[in-house]
């Protein structure tokens, strides 16, 4: 089931679990972590976010759409909290790769 989450002027936020039931305070950590990737690049125009429990394994995955392209990143943890906490480190390395390649051309 997804669910809009948050909506500003430049973003969308969109959170989709299978297997896991969305708390409230889930999203919120969701909301509160995909806020902070905004100080990396400011461009974000929508985000898909999935998680997933298969098994004892959490999975993260999500997709960002900005502008001059997308960016896909995926993380596993012991508990869905880690695992966001790690998608969200991968996406903010992304996300200043992808400012900077920017900035040269």
């Amino acid at each position: 089931m997804t669910q809009p989450i948050r909506k500003t002027l430049c973003s969308s936020t969109l959170l989709t679990g299978n297997n896991v039931e969305i708390t409230e305070a889930l999203r919120e950590f969701v909301t509160a972590k995909f806020a902070k990737l905004e100080q990396y690049f400011d461009r974000i125009n929508q985000v898909y976010v999935v998680l997933k429990v298969e098994k004892v394994t959490h999975t993260s995955d999500a997709t960002l759409h900005v502008n001059g392209g997308e960016i896909h990143a995926s993380a596993e943890g012991q508990d869905m909290y880690a695992a966001i906490d790690g998608l969200i480190d991968k996406l903010a390395r992304q996300l200043t790769k992808h400012k900077d390649k920017l900035k040269q051309h």
